[in-house]
């Protein structure tokens, strides 16, 4: 997590913000007037966005702005059972978009990778339960 605060305040000084601005910033993105109040996921959001900003200034140099290596075992569950019902016959699409749809209707956030650790806890079993209810239906 202090990565992530790191980051933030490293970019935060390229774009030149002051620190009304950036408070601001902080509210508009996450609620929250400080990084650390911030959780992992706004904090991960906030540190994409000034990023997204420095790029398009010509202030950072493009990059990937999260390796794959940055997803949580949480997140990994999730994909991992919906996955296993796409292979179970009981969804048809199986893509990330298909998923964050889903995400976005069980816990109101736009994408898995902002999920906060109580709401992927929600997803995982709300896919265990869709996948118990499957297996009831399919014949033995």
């Amino acid at each position: 997590m202090a990565r992530h605060i790191a980051a933030i305040h490293v970019l935060k000084g390229k774009l030149g913000l002051s620190d009304d601005d950036y408070r601001a910033l902080l509210v508009g993105l996450t609620g929250q007037r400080s990084a650390k109040a911030c959780t992992e996921a706004q904090q991960r959001q906030v540190r994409d966005h000034l990023q997204r900003l420095a790029q398009k200034l010509g202030l950072a140099a493009s990059r990937p702005l999260r390796p794959e290596t940055e997803t949580s075992a949480m997140e990994r569950k999730v994909w991992a059972l919906w996955h296993q019902l796409h292979q179970v016959g009981l969804i048809s699409n199986h893509s990330a978009p298909a998923l964050n749809a889903y995400v976005y209707r069980q816990v109101g956030v736009s994408a898995l990778r902002f999920a906060t650790p109580a709401q992927l806890d929600t997803l995982i079993e709300s896919l265990k339960s869709w996948a118990k209810r499957g297996q009831e239906r399919l014949p033995q």
